[in-house]
């Protein structure tokens, strides 16, 4: 995978490019030193009995396998993928991680949609944020190189990407199935947390009550400005500045 995903990508950003380094940091240890694989790869007998629950965190950190086209493959998705989803933004990544990341171990345990049990489960936690982008934004077009394929929508991008693995590297088809549905239950509690959070933002930093009503859609025509709030806020708080800089001027004249 040497290509670029058209709108997928991001930038940068700290949380993303540091589980790109342990990533990479597994692929070193692990070469010379094969033998860490066992103390560090997700066994829930030694999890239950054993006492040894930093294997639940692990298992996400390290590519269990040698590092391989599809080793590539996992690093550029979650650099193009990953760092745009988190965007500055690394507590709700965090959450977006942590919300995946258990609703994997879940479906490991129980063996939902698998018939064993994966000793590493970072492959899976990519993927998950790879639906979890796609549900974000499921009109936009987007291409996944190197395969010739017109661009299509990216809420098709998991089933492309399902596929792809499928043909080109032999893995089940029903190792998709549990990634997109964790990501569908976080991208509903991510829809959630991110409209509280503007509310809580709206009401701590707009002081105008008819200016945050009309923000959020409480009067005047239901949802007329919903889709745009978020440009909207930093619009008329740009506006209010404006407005305060045009007082302080005409203040200055007439002294």
């Amino acid at each position: 995978m040497l290509g670029h995903i058209t709108n997928m990508s991001g930038r940068v950003t700290p949380v993303c490019a540091t589980w790109c380094f342990f990533l990479v940091a597994s692929i070193i240890l692990f070469r010379f030193h094969p033998e860490y694989k066992k103390e560090l790869h997700l066994d829930w007998r030694s999890i239950i009995k054993g006492g040894q629950q930093y294997r639940l965190i692990t298992n996400f950190l390290c590519f269990g396998g040698k590092f391989d086209m599809a080793s590539m493959i996992n690093l550029f998705f979650l650099c193009q993928s990953g760092m745009r989803i988190e965007l500055g933004r690394s507590f709700r990544f965090l959450l977006a991680l942590s919300l995946c990341g258990t609703g994997l171990l879940y479906c490991d345990y129980h063996r939902l949609f698998y018939t064993r049990h994966s000793p590493w489960t970072s492959h899976r936690l990519i993927l998950s944020l790879i639906c979890l982008e796609s549900w974000s934004h499921p009109t936009e077009l987007t291409t996944l190189p190197p395969l010739p394929l017109p661009p299509f929508p990216c809420w098709l991008l998991p089933a492309m990407i399902c596929a792809q693995n499928h043909f080109l590297f032999g893995a089940p088809w029903q190792s998709m199935i549990a990634p997109a549905a964790c990501s569908l239950v976080c991208a509903v509690i991510l829809m959630i947390y991110d409209e509280l959070s503007f509310m809580v933002f709206s009401r701590t930093h707009i002081k105008d009550p008819t200016r945050l009503n009309e923000l959020l859609g409480e009067h005047g025509q239901p949802g007329s400005r919903k889709s745009n709030k978020y440009v909207d806020v930093d619009q008329d708080m740009s506006a209010d500045c404006m407005d305060w800089d045009d007082a302080m001027l005409k203040g200055k004249k007439s002294q």
